[in-house]
Protein backbone atom coordinates (compact mmCIF):
# COMPACT_ATOMS: atom_id res chain seq x y z
CA UNK A 1 0.00 0.00 0.00
CA UNK A 2 1.52 3.44 -0.62
CA UNK A 3 1.88 5.72 1.68
CA UNK A 4 -0.60 8.33 1.11
CA UNK A 5 -3.52 5.42 1.23
CA UNK A 6 -1.64 4.03 4.35
CA UNK A 7 -1.82 7.14 6.19
CA UNK A 8 -5.43 7.53 5.11
CA UNK A 9 -6.30 4.07 5.71
CA UNK A 10 -5.45 4.71 9.51
CA UNK A 11 -7.20 7.63 9.84
CA UNK A 12 -10.07 6.72 8.53
CA UNK A 13 -10.09 4.09 10.89
CA UNK A 14 -10.05 5.92 14.04
CA UNK A 15 -13.64 6.44 15.80
CA UNK A 16 -14.17 9.73 16.22
CA UNK A 17 -17.59 10.07 17.16
CA UNK A 18 -16.73 36.11 19.83
CA UNK A 19 -18.67 38.08 19.87
CA UNK A 20 -16.45 41.53 20.76
CA UNK A 21 -17.65 44.09 23.96
CA UNK A 22 -16.00 47.43 24.68
CA UNK A 23 -16.02 49.66 27.71
CA UNK A 24 -18.78 51.92 27.25
CA UNK A 25 -16.40 55.32 27.04
CA UNK A 26 -14.87 52.98 23.96
CA UNK A 27 -17.69 52.53 22.62
CA UNK A 28 -18.78 55.92 22.70
CA UNK A 29 -15.64 56.78 20.67
CA UNK A 30 -16.10 54.63 18.41
CA UNK A 31 -19.74 55.26 17.67
CA UNK A 32 -18.53 59.05 16.24
CA UNK A 33 -15.95 57.18 14.28
CA UNK A 34 -18.50 54.75 12.77
CA UNK A 35 -21.10 57.51 11.74
CA UNK A 36 -17.97 59.46 10.05
CA UNK A 37 -17.25 56.71 7.79
CA UNK A 38 -21.25 56.16 6.66
CA UNK A 39 -20.39 60.05 5.83
CA UNK A 40 -17.25 58.98 3.93
CA UNK A 41 -19.20 55.80 2.50
CA UNK A 42 -22.56 57.81 1.26
CA UNK A 43 -20.08 61.08 -0.12
CA UNK A 44 -17.58 58.23 -2.36
CA UNK A 45 -21.04 55.85 -3.35
CA UNK A 46 -22.05 58.67 -5.13
CA UNK A 47 -19.53 60.02 -7.77
CA UNK A 48 -22.40 61.57 -9.87
CA UNK A 49 -22.80 64.08 -7.28
CA UNK A 50 -21.48 67.60 -7.65
CA UNK A 51 -18.62 68.31 -5.61
CA UNK A 52 -20.20 70.90 -3.00
CA UNK A 53 -18.42 73.04 -0.53
CA UNK A 54 -20.93 70.89 2.15
CA UNK A 55 -19.41 67.44 0.83
CA UNK A 56 -16.04 68.56 1.13
CA UNK A 57 -16.23 69.90 4.48
CA UNK A 58 -18.56 66.42 6.18
CA UNK A 59 -15.39 64.27 4.55
CA UNK A 60 -13.12 66.14 5.79
CA UNK A 61 -14.18 66.79 9.17
CA UNK A 62 -15.29 62.73 8.79
CA UNK A 63 -11.63 61.82 8.41
CA UNK A 64 -10.61 64.35 11.36
CA UNK A 65 -13.32 63.06 13.72
CA UNK A 66 -11.75 59.28 13.10
CA UNK A 67 -8.04 60.04 13.66
CA UNK A 68 -9.21 62.37 17.04
CA UNK A 69 -10.82 59.08 18.13
CA UNK A 70 -8.43 56.59 17.30
CA UNK A 71 -5.82 59.37 19.55
CA UNK A 72 -7.94 59.61 21.83
CA UNK A 73 -8.63 55.52 22.48
CA UNK A 74 -4.56 54.97 22.54
CA UNK A 75 -3.40 58.44 24.66
CA UNK A 76 -5.96 57.94 27.48
CA UNK A 77 -6.06 53.75 27.61
CA UNK A 78 -2.21 53.62 28.85
CA UNK A 79 -1.32 51.24 26.06
CA UNK A 80 2.12 51.52 25.14
CA UNK A 81 2.62 52.11 21.19
CA UNK A 82 4.35 55.02 20.01
CA UNK A 83 4.57 54.09 16.46
CA UNK A 84 1.02 54.27 15.97
CA UNK A 85 0.70 56.45 13.12
CA UNK A 86 -2.25 57.03 11.55
CA UNK A 87 -1.81 59.75 9.17
CA UNK A 88 1.40 59.12 7.69
CA UNK A 89 0.06 55.00 7.11
CA UNK A 90 -2.78 57.00 5.37
CA UNK A 91 -1.51 59.56 2.92
CA UNK A 92 1.88 58.92 1.82
CA UNK A 93 1.92 57.49 -1.69
CA UNK A 94 5.25 56.07 -1.64
CA UNK A 95 5.57 54.19 1.25
CA UNK A 96 8.71 51.45 1.95
CA UNK A 97 7.72 48.34 1.75
CA UNK A 98 7.52 46.84 5.52
CA UNK A 99 10.25 45.19 7.00
CA UNK A 100 8.33 44.20 9.89
CA UNK A 101 11.42 43.14 11.82
CA UNK A 102 11.40 43.12 15.86
CA UNK A 103 13.77 46.39 15.81
CA UNK A 104 11.37 48.14 14.09
CA UNK A 105 8.40 47.61 16.63
CA UNK A 106 8.01 49.93 20.21
CA UNK A 107 6.36 47.34 21.87
CA UNK A 108 9.53 44.73 21.10
CA UNK A 109 12.26 46.32 21.34
CA UNK A 110 15.78 45.23 22.60
CA UNK A 111 18.37 42.75 22.30
CA UNK A 112 16.06 39.81 24.16
CA UNK A 113 16.37 36.20 24.56
CA UNK A 114 12.85 34.23 22.78
CA UNK A 115 11.36 33.38 26.17
CA UNK A 116 11.58 37.02 27.28
CA UNK A 117 10.36 38.20 23.32
CA UNK A 118 7.54 35.74 24.34
CA UNK A 119 6.56 37.39 27.81
CA UNK A 120 6.91 40.84 26.01
CA UNK A 121 4.56 40.02 23.80
CA UNK A 122 2.08 37.90 26.01
CA UNK A 123 1.92 41.53 28.35
CA UNK A 124 1.20 43.79 25.56
CA UNK A 125 -1.63 41.58 24.74
CA UNK A 126 -2.88 41.35 28.40
CA UNK A 127 -2.02 45.20 29.06
CA UNK A 128 -4.25 46.14 25.95
CA UNK A 129 -7.31 43.89 26.56
CA UNK A 130 -7.42 45.77 30.29
CA UNK A 131 -6.79 48.85 29.21
CA UNK A 132 -9.56 48.99 26.74
CA UNK A 133 -11.86 46.86 28.82
CA UNK A 134 -12.23 44.26 26.37
CA UNK A 135 -13.95 41.09 27.15
CA UNK A 136 -14.67 38.28 24.76
CA UNK A 137 -16.37 34.88 24.71
CA UNK A 138 -15.61 31.41 23.99
CA UNK A 139 -17.69 30.91 21.95
CA UNK A 140 -17.99 27.68 18.90
CA UNK A 141 -16.47 30.44 16.75
CA UNK A 142 -13.45 30.26 18.73
CA UNK A 143 -13.20 26.76 20.05
CA UNK A 144 -13.36 25.19 16.27
CA UNK A 145 -10.33 27.38 15.71
CA UNK A 146 -8.63 25.56 18.88
CA UNK A 147 -6.40 22.53 18.07
CA UNK A 148 -5.85 19.74 20.34
CA UNK A 149 -2.81 17.94 20.97
CA UNK A 150 -3.34 15.53 24.32
CA UNK A 151 0.05 13.79 23.66
CA UNK A 152 1.98 17.12 24.01
CA UNK A 153 -0.65 18.85 25.90
CA UNK A 154 -0.56 22.10 23.31
CA UNK A 155 -3.16 23.66 22.40
CA UNK A 156 -2.92 25.49 19.25
CA UNK A 157 -5.20 28.59 17.51
CA UNK A 158 -4.72 28.10 14.23
CA UNK A 159 -5.58 31.46 11.41
CA UNK A 160 -6.02 31.03 8.12
CA UNK A 161 -3.01 32.59 5.76
CA UNK A 162 -0.83 32.61 8.40
CA UNK A 163 1.10 29.01 7.64
CA UNK A 164 -2.11 27.13 8.17
CA UNK A 165 -1.90 24.39 6.20
CA UNK A 166 1.78 23.92 7.04
CA UNK A 167 0.90 23.78 11.10
CA UNK A 168 -1.66 21.42 10.27
CA UNK A 169 0.31 19.22 8.49
CA UNK A 170 2.88 19.38 11.67
CA UNK A 171 -0.34 18.37 14.15
CA UNK A 172 -0.50 15.53 12.25
CA UNK A 173 2.99 14.52 13.76
CA UNK A 174 2.56 15.80 16.82
CA UNK A 175 -0.97 14.23 18.03
CA UNK A 176 -0.04 11.04 16.89
CA UNK A 177 -2.01 10.46 13.93
CA UNK A 178 0.75 10.47 11.45
CA UNK A 179 4.00 8.40 12.13
CA UNK A 180 7.09 10.62 12.57
CA UNK A 181 8.70 8.44 9.24
CA UNK A 182 6.12 9.31 6.97
CA UNK A 183 5.80 12.17 5.53
CA UNK A 184 2.64 14.90 5.80
CA UNK A 185 3.27 15.87 2.80
CA UNK A 186 1.62 13.41 1.10
CA UNK A 187 -1.97 14.17 2.87
CA UNK A 188 -3.81 16.50 0.10
CA UNK A 189 -5.01 20.15 0.93
CA UNK A 190 -8.81 18.63 1.89
CA UNK A 191 -7.70 15.77 4.21
CA UNK A 192 -5.30 18.25 6.19
CA UNK A 193 -8.43 20.66 6.48
CA UNK A 194 -10.92 17.74 6.91
CA UNK A 195 -11.99 15.99 10.53
CA UNK A 196 -9.33 14.14 11.43
CA UNK A 197 -7.28 17.07 13.71
CA UNK A 198 -8.95 17.55 17.13
CA UNK A 199 -10.22 20.98 18.33
CA UNK A 200 -11.86 22.21 21.47
CA UNK A 201 -15.35 22.26 19.77
CA UNK A 202 -15.50 18.50 19.72
CA UNK A 203 -18.20 17.00 21.48
CA UNK A 204 -15.80 14.22 22.80
CA UNK A 205 -14.64 16.76 25.43
CA UNK A 206 -17.19 17.45 28.32
CA UNK A 207 -17.42 21.61 29.08
CA UNK A 208 -15.18 20.77 32.14
CA UNK A 209 -12.52 19.07 30.55
CA UNK A 210 -12.52 22.04 27.86
CA UNK A 211 -11.80 24.32 30.25
CA UNK A 212 -9.37 21.73 32.49
CA UNK A 213 -7.60 22.20 28.95
CA UNK A 214 -7.40 25.81 28.49
CA UNK A 215 -6.37 26.54 32.17
CA UNK A 216 -3.48 23.55 32.07
CA UNK A 217 -2.03 22.94 28.49
CA UNK A 218 0.09 24.78 26.92
CA UNK A 219 -1.53 27.99 24.28
CA UNK A 220 -0.41 29.48 21.41
CA UNK A 221 -0.78 31.83 18.32
CA UNK A 222 0.79 32.69 15.50
CA UNK A 223 0.59 36.21 14.24
CA UNK A 224 0.89 37.89 10.84
CA UNK A 225 0.58 41.58 9.73
CA UNK A 226 -3.76 42.51 8.89
CA UNK A 227 -2.70 43.90 5.70
CA UNK A 228 -0.45 41.25 4.73
CA UNK A 229 -2.82 38.56 5.56
CA UNK A 230 -5.61 40.21 3.69
CA UNK A 231 -3.49 40.53 0.44
CA UNK A 232 -2.54 36.81 0.80
CA UNK A 233 -5.81 36.14 0.93
CA UNK A 234 -6.92 37.85 -2.14
CA UNK A 235 -4.39 36.56 -4.33
CA UNK A 236 -5.22 33.01 -3.09
CA UNK A 237 -9.21 32.81 -3.37
CA UNK A 238 -9.77 35.78 -5.80
CA UNK A 239 -6.68 36.75 -7.87
CA UNK A 240 -5.92 33.14 -8.53
CA UNK A 241 -8.24 29.54 -8.56
CA UNK A 242 -8.04 27.75 -5.98
CA UNK A 243 -8.61 24.06 -7.57
CA UNK A 244 -7.93 22.05 -4.59
CA UNK A 245 -10.71 23.94 -2.41
CA UNK A 246 -14.62 22.87 -2.29
CA UNK A 247 -16.04 26.16 -1.67
CA UNK A 248 -16.30 27.89 -4.94
CA UNK A 249 -14.53 31.73 -4.18
CA UNK A 250 -15.44 33.26 -7.09
CA UNK A 251 -18.81 32.37 -6.93
CA UNK A 252 -19.88 32.83 -3.13
CA UNK A 253 -17.17 35.99 -2.82
CA UNK A 254 -16.34 37.49 -5.98
CA UNK A 255 -19.85 37.64 -7.40
CA UNK A 256 -20.87 39.01 -4.01
CA UNK A 257 -17.89 41.39 -4.13
CA UNK A 258 -19.15 43.02 -7.36
CA UNK A 259 -22.79 42.77 -6.38
CA UNK A 260 -22.12 44.75 -3.17
CA UNK A 261 -19.39 47.16 -4.66
CA UNK A 262 -20.40 47.62 -8.31
CA UNK A 263 -23.89 47.13 -7.93
CA UNK A 264 -24.12 44.48 -10.40
CA UNK A 265 -22.11 41.28 -11.28
CA UNK A 266 -20.12 42.03 -14.54
CA UNK A 267 -17.45 39.44 -14.57
CA UNK A 268 -18.56 36.54 -13.06
CA UNK A 269 -16.27 36.99 -9.25
CA UNK A 270 -13.00 36.34 -11.70
CA UNK A 271 -11.94 39.92 -11.64
CA UNK A 272 -12.54 41.80 -8.08
CA UNK A 273 -9.91 44.46 -7.73
CA UNK A 274 -7.72 44.43 -4.48
CA UNK A 275 -9.67 47.96 -3.80
CA UNK A 276 -12.56 46.68 -4.39
CA UNK A 277 -12.11 43.63 -2.15
CA UNK A 278 -11.27 45.90 0.95
CA UNK A 279 -14.14 48.09 0.73
CA UNK A 280 -16.15 44.67 0.59
CA UNK A 281 -14.77 43.26 3.45
CA UNK A 282 -15.08 46.31 5.37
CA UNK A 283 -18.27 47.06 5.78
CA UNK A 284 -19.56 50.75 7.19
CA UNK A 285 -22.08 49.75 9.36
CA UNK A 286 -21.12 46.71 11.11
CA UNK A 287 -23.25 44.02 9.44
CA UNK A 288 -21.19 41.47 7.44
CA UNK A 289 -22.57 38.64 6.18
CA UNK A 290 -21.64 34.92 6.09
CA UNK A 291 -18.66 35.40 3.12
CA UNK A 292 -17.62 38.53 5.00
CA UNK A 293 -17.26 36.41 8.11
CA UNK A 294 -15.35 33.68 6.21
CA UNK A 295 -12.33 32.88 8.60
CA UNK A 296 -9.76 33.89 5.81
CA UNK A 297 -10.14 37.53 6.04
CA UNK A 298 -11.62 38.05 9.49
CA UNK A 299 -9.66 39.49 12.39
CA UNK A 300 -7.40 37.41 14.27
CA UNK A 301 -8.53 38.93 17.72
CA UNK A 302 -12.19 37.42 16.38
CA UNK A 303 -11.26 33.76 15.52
CA UNK A 304 -8.63 33.85 18.33
CA UNK A 305 -10.17 35.72 21.37
CA UNK A 306 -6.99 37.02 23.12
CA UNK A 307 -8.81 38.90 25.57
CA UNK A 308 -10.66 35.57 26.53
CA UNK A 309 -7.58 32.88 26.38
CA UNK A 310 -4.30 33.98 27.56
CA UNK A 311 -1.67 32.31 25.27
CA UNK A 312 1.31 31.62 26.77
CA UNK A 313 3.40 31.84 23.18
CA UNK A 314 2.51 34.38 20.23
CA UNK A 315 4.57 33.30 17.16
CA UNK A 316 4.94 35.86 14.39
CA UNK A 317 4.79 34.81 10.27
CA UNK A 318 7.56 37.75 10.12
CA UNK A 319 9.97 35.10 11.93
CA UNK A 320 8.26 32.26 11.20
CA UNK A 321 11.38 29.14 11.09
CA UNK A 322 12.66 30.84 14.44
CA UNK A 323 9.89 31.22 16.07
CA UNK A 324 8.47 27.55 14.45
CA UNK A 325 11.73 26.26 15.66
CA UNK A 326 11.49 27.88 19.58
CA UNK A 327 7.89 26.88 20.14
CA UNK A 328 8.45 22.91 19.10
CA UNK A 329 11.41 22.48 21.44
CA UNK A 330 9.01 24.68 23.78
CA UNK A 331 6.28 21.76 23.49
CA UNK A 332 8.66 19.32 23.80
CA UNK A 333 8.50 18.25 20.46
CA UNK A 334 12.39 19.35 19.27
CA UNK A 335 12.90 16.83 16.76
CA UNK A 336 10.43 18.07 14.50
CA UNK A 337 12.29 21.39 14.20
CA UNK A 338 13.94 21.32 11.16
CA UNK A 339 11.11 19.69 9.64
CA UNK A 340 8.40 22.48 9.75
CA UNK A 341 6.33 21.77 6.21
CA UNK A 342 7.19 24.12 3.71
CA UNK A 343 3.80 26.27 2.58
CA UNK A 344 2.61 24.98 -1.02
CA UNK A 345 1.33 27.51 -2.38
CA UNK A 346 3.29 30.33 -0.61
CA UNK A 347 2.68 33.77 -1.06
CA UNK A 348 5.07 36.07 -0.42
CA UNK A 349 2.79 39.64 0.60
CA UNK A 350 5.55 41.52 2.63
CA UNK A 351 7.04 42.09 -0.71
CA UNK A 352 4.03 43.08 -2.27
CA UNK A 353 2.90 45.26 0.65
CA UNK A 354 3.91 48.80 -1.19
CA UNK A 355 2.50 48.13 -4.41
CA UNK A 356 -0.85 46.92 -2.78
CA UNK A 357 -1.33 49.37 -0.50
CA UNK A 358 -0.95 52.10 -3.01
CA UNK A 359 -3.80 50.65 -4.94
CA UNK A 360 -5.85 51.79 -2.16
CA UNK A 361 -7.35 55.07 -1.62
CA UNK A 362 -7.52 57.39 1.64
CA UNK A 363 -11.36 56.28 2.42
CA UNK A 364 -10.18 52.92 1.86
CA UNK A 365 -7.39 53.12 4.07
CA UNK A 366 -9.51 54.35 6.19
CA UNK A 367 -11.97 51.58 6.47
CA UNK A 368 -9.29 48.75 7.10
CA UNK A 369 -7.45 50.61 9.88
CA UNK A 370 -11.58 50.79 11.44
CA UNK A 371 -11.87 46.90 11.22
CA UNK A 372 -8.73 45.29 11.70
CA UNK A 373 -7.80 48.08 14.53
CA UNK A 374 -7.25 45.63 16.99
CA UNK A 375 -5.06 43.18 15.10
CA UNK A 376 -3.13 45.88 14.57
CA UNK A 377 -2.92 47.25 18.67
CA UNK A 378 -2.86 44.02 20.55
CA UNK A 379 -0.63 42.19 18.36
CA UNK A 380 2.20 45.12 18.11
CA UNK A 381 1.91 45.53 14.80
CA UNK A 382 2.98 48.80 13.04
CA UNK A 383 0.76 50.60 10.19
CA UNK A 384 3.65 51.66 8.46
Amino acid sequence: MRQPEKIMARLNARNRPSKLKLGKWVKSLFRVALHAFAIIYTFLAKPQRPTSSRWVKAMVWSFILFVATTYTVLTTSGITYNSFNVLRWVIREDSEANSLTEEDSSVYTGNLTWQQMQETRVQHVSQVCSALNLTQALDHSVLKHILVDTKHKALMCFVPKVACTSWKRMWFWLSGLVEEDEDVMALTRPQVHGPFLSTLASFKFSDERKQEMLRTYKKFIFTRHPLDRLISAYKDKLENVDEESNFDFHKHVGQEVERMVRGRVTGQGHNVTFSEFITWVTPPNGTWTFAQKNEHWLPMTELCAPCAVQYDVIGRYEHLQKDVNQTLHWLGAGQFAERFPQADRPYHATSLHKEYLQRLSMPEKLRFLRTYLLDFLLFGYEMT
